[in-house]
């Protein structure tokens, strides 16, 4: 088989407020703005579904729109000029402005232009209401994703430490006797402190805000102090003796900042409640100055599948995504260079969530494979998603053959009569690749066979099955948006 080609190059993915919505056409919007739909929302569980409102004929006839950028923004970068009072104004909104209030803020004569910017860089999303179908009325604004995750650490940065030597010495001695935080410590060492303290160049964080810098730091010391007699340790716990508070927000930027400090993901270094995605390959993310890189993190990048919408910068050059439904498998896959260094590898924990979804659908057109169990949940996980994303999943690992020679695993007799219904009717009308699979599981009444007992069988030919469904690399798509409806 011929080498395969290097990829195309990618452009980068980032955060924006249009991407699942509609577009409206009104009069008179300045230019790099568009206004689009205001989604309707619904819970399905633990996830907020999105989609966009439709009359009863299927029209499109909105009485409210929200102003956004035209073209992809960064997670965060204030609009040149913008005074850091104003700066202030813009980030003290925790829910929603009026724009009375706006108008109050900037002025009368300054609030339609400064807004227009805030709104050209991603700052804010400007609610607006529809006069006479193609006019518009300013009625509100909020931040975006990225900057309301953003919002304290900003602040903080803006409006100073009030004793800022204290500070520097209350890191510097949270980081004594730790040998593993020794270097760090060397580098804030020699870092003069000043009223807006500067992160130390070099510093491991990957950070340039001071803040997140500031949470890295104390929680790595109280990780690494609790490594000499290693216990459990959640997010809160963590939060609760390095920040005392136990409600401190584990927002994307600080989660990565102390990952990389650690030098292990999040998720292996604490326990929380919010599902990871974990992903190894070819992907670098950025959210503000804090940068994680998928192929280098070892084992792995761990991204909060909750937090996907209020990412920042993604560069990816894979040439497709491979999802792996189990943990131990995942980690099997990372271990193959011939995979991990083409394609993006993704462990996201059974049935897909919102987040995940939403940035398979980003990624197209890359090509999206997956290796499931092979039982009728398998199957079915693979027909939900290839449903929400829009464009088709090739199952790997996953023909009759293996099925027949791999171990079934043990089932209680009301589990297995309802996979046995699952797989009948995916028989019929699940994905048509997985047809003859679903029709073998009803053969034998049920059966599931678990894709950690075909190690031996997949694993040594994946990357060559892998190189059979690209045929080369997938073309380069279009900027698109990360944040956004289904």
């Amino acid at each position: 088989m011929p080498e395969p080609s290097a990829p195309l190059p990618r452009p980068a993915l980032m955060v924006g407020e249009a991407h699942g919505r509609r577009e409206v056409p009104l009069h008179g919007l300045p230019a790099g703005i568009i206004a689009v739909t205001v989604p309707r929302t619904r819970k399905d569980g633990d996830e907020v579904l999105t989609r966009v409102p439709v009359d009863r004929k299927r029209r499109v006839n909105p009485a409210f729109v929200d102003l956004v950028a035209s073209d992809p923004v960064p997670a965060y970068d204030p609009p040149a000029g913008l005074a850091d009072r104003d700066l202030i104004k813009v980030l003290t909104t925790r829910t929603r402005k009026r724009w009375a209030t706006i108008e109050a803020d900037f002025g009368q004569e300054h609030a339609w232009r400064t807004t227009a910017s805030l709104i050209r860089c991603g700052a804010v999303v400007l609610r607006c209401k529809v006069v006479q179908a193609t006019g518009f009325a300013p009625d509100s604004w909020r931040l975006s994703p990225s900057w309301a995750s953003l919002r304290e650490d900003k602040l903080a940065q803006l409006r100073g430490h009030p004793d800022p030597l204290r500070l520097h010495t209350e890191l510097l001695q949270a980081m004594a006797g730790i040998p593993q935080l020794a270097g760090e410590h060397n580098l804030l060492a020699a870092t003069a402190p000043a009223r807006t303290l500067q992160v130390p160049a070099g510093s491991a964080t990957g950070t340039g805000d001071w803040r997140v810098y500031e949470v890295a730091v104390r929680s790595a010391a109280v990780w690494w102090a609790a490594q000499s007699n290693p216990q459990p340790m959640t997010a809160k716990v963590l939060a609760g003796k390095s920040m005392r508070d136990t409600k401190y927000r584990w927002l994307p930027a600080r989660r990565q900042a102390f990952a990389n400090l650690v030098g292990r993901p999040f998720d292996q270094a604490v326990e929380e409640t919010d599902t990871e995605l974990r992903m190894r390959g070819p992907l670098r993310w950025r959210v503000d100055t804090v940068i994680a890189d998928a192929a280098a993190c070892l084992p792995w990048l761990g991204l909060p599948a909750g937090g996907l919408r209020s990412l920042g910068l993604i560069d990816c050059s894979a040439v497709g995504v491979f999802l792996v439904e189990n943990e131990d498998a995942f980690a099997q896959v990372c271990k193959l260079p011939d995979v991990a260094e083409q394609w993006l590898c993704i462990w996201g924990a059974g049935y897909a969530t919102h987040g995940l979804a939403s940035f398979l659908k980003a990624m197209a057109p890359l090509p999206v494979a997956a290796w499931q169990d092979l039982d009728a949940h398998g199957i079915q996980i693979i027909a939900n998603l290839t449903e929400r994303i829009g464009r088709p999943i090739t199952p790997v690992g996953m023909d009759v053959d293996f099925y027949r020679s791999g171990t079934k695993y043990h089932q209680k007799p009301e589990k297995r009569a309802g996979n046995l219904k699952l797989a009948e009717r995916l028989a019929v009308s699940g994905p048509p690749a997985l047809r003859a699979l679903a029709a073998e599981i009803v053969a034998n009444g049920g059966d599931g066979c678990e894709h950690e007992t075909l190690y031996h069988e997949v694993l040594p030919a994946l990357a060559r099955t892998l190189d059979q469904i690209t045929d080369g690399p997938a073309p380069a798509a279009r900027p698109s948006n990360v944040d956004g409806a289904m």
